[in-house]
């Protein structure tokens, strides 16, 4: 469609007036069924970005704990009879698998304080994983020393209208800070979820951090890309929160488990965990015989 023709004004004013809708409904008075259709028609027709990621892809999920998970499936997506509230990307009762592209967000997300426990799993990409991202999010830089705002802003400039519109909007419903007193704020975004077909069109989606001050990636994966063994565990660590701040992240190691046993059970190896290359390599016992070094 050519720019400027009375179609594309047609369209780019139909797209103003249902974004303009979704922003003055008062969302208790909705289900998340009509949001999910109203969703729908707003995104007809509208471009976002479909992120293609190889295989390799580290990811990091945290579950603030006390005690020592003891199966693979305590540190995955919870089933749904566990799942009893709304949650940003999936409503009560159907399970989500939250992660961070990197390892810092998850202690934000989880909201932990010095003294509180954590698990921090990181696991890998087995298969390729398409991801849909709001159109802008997902080119600012990951970097918790940046503003998310700003970078955000700047990111979203460089979008035509009405799409930097549906973007922004988009973007904001997933960042929007929920409490206990504005839970219905979540309908809005599981409609956009939901309109999205997470499991069926896309692996997940891909948004900014609600908890952090900068722009750092979080996923909403389906529980489908676990259960197709689109994604491996690489190791799962117990930590001790000493302090939280955007810039610096003091926790003490408490035990880590590599992997599991053929039942799923966590091998933990009760010892603190250590820095580990993620090259492979071989290792021999190597010493100093006569001024020569010998492996």
């Amino acid at each position: 469609m050519k720019s400027g023709s009375t179609n594309s004004t047609i369209d780019t004013a139909l797209v103003k007036r249902r974004l303009a809708s979704l922003r003055h409904l008062d969302l208790r008075q909705h289900s998340i069924e009509d949001l999910t259709a109203r969703v729908r028609e707003l995104l007809e027709g509208q471009p976002l970005r479909c992120l293609e990621f190889a295989p390799g892809l580290l990811l990091y999920r945290g579950i603030p704990c006390e005690a020592l998970p003891e199966r693979l499936a305590d540190v995955s997506y919870p089933p749904a009879e566990l799942v009893h509230h709304d949650q940003r990307a999936n409503r009560a009762g159907v399970p989500m698998f939250y992660c961070s592209a990197t390892w810092h967000p998850p202690f934000f997300e989880a909201g932990v304080q010095p003294g509180d426990g954590i698990v921090i799993s990181r696991w890998q990409t087995l298969a390729p994983l398409r991801i849909l991202s709001f159109g802008y999010a997902d080119t600012c830089a990951d970097d918790p020393n940046s503003d998310r705002e700003t970078a955000l802003r700047r990111a979203l400039a460089t979008l035509p209208t009405p799409t930097r519109e549906v973007a922004e909007f988009l973007t904001n419903t997933f960042t929007k800070t929920v409490h206990d007193d504005n839970q219905h704020h979540y309908r809005l975004s599981i409609a956009v979820a939901e309109a999205c077909q997470l499991g069926q069109a896309f692996d997940g989606l891909l948004y900014p951090s609600a908890a952090m001050p900068s722009p750092a990636h979080n996923l909403a994966l389906h529980p489908s890309c676990l259960d197709s063994g689109k994604l491996a565990l690489h190791y799962v660590e117990h930590l001790r929160v000493n302090h939280v701040m955007t810039e610096t992240i003091d926790v003490r190691s408490l035990d880590i488990a590599r992997g599991t046993d053929a039942d799923g059970k966590l091998q933990w190896l009760g010892q603190p965990g250590n820095w580990v290359m993620r090259e492979k390599s071989t290792a021999t016992d190597c010493r100093l015989e006569g001024g020569e070094w010998r492996c």
